[in-house]
Formats: C-alpha cells, sequence, structure tokens
C-alpha cells in the first residue's frame, strides 16, 4: 500500500461519507493534500508514542493528540468549503 493508499483510507475512516470528495481534494489539491499527509503522520507519531513506555509518553501523547484534533480540524473546514461550494481558493482557511 502507498502512502497515498494508506492516507486516503485513514481519511474514509475519519471522515466517512465523503470519499468522492476526499479522493478529488487529495488528487487535485496540493496544499489540502500536505494538510492530508501531515494527519497521517501525526496519526502514526501518536499511535508510536502510545506504545512507548518512557517519562516523555504522556506528555507526548498528549502534544499529538492536540495536534490530530487541529488537522482534523483544518480538513473539516477544507470539506465542508468544497461541499458547500465556497472552496475558490486557501482563503477558506483564514
Amino acid at each position: 500500500m502507498t502512502r497515498a493508499d494508506e492516507t486516503l483510507r485513514l481519511l474514509r475512516e475519519e471522515f466517512p461519507g465523503r470519499d468522492p470528495i476526499v479522493e478529488r481534494a487529495y488528487r487535485d489539491n496540493r496544499p489540502f493534500r500536505e494538510l492530508c499527509d501531515d494527519y497521517r503522520r501525526c496519526r502514526a507519531a501518536l499511535e508510536s508514542w502510545r506504545q512507548r513506555e518512557d517519562e516523555n509518553t504522556d506528555e507526548r501523547s498528549r502534544e499529538y493528540t492536540e495536534l490530530l484534533a487541529e488537522l482534523a480540524a483544518e480538513i473539516e473546514v477544507w470539506l465542508q468549503a468544497m461541499e458547500t461550494g465556497s472552496y475558490g481558493s486557501r482563503d477558506v482557511l483564514s
């Protein structure tokens, strides 16, 4: 499975019912694709931190959990803008 396939699989799970718009945006929109790739990398890092057993585990897990939520919220803004047709440029995120 390629990284793109892995990212799209994750997005389908996290944002159900939006497969066509997610796939089209991921394919056609570089900033959205980069955001989604960051989301996948953050999720992998969070899972890695949760499996560790050292003194920094809890703190790092909290940091990655917060970052993952922020990235998910940003993806949600993009998806809503694309669904409503209000997406025209990156200023949707302003």
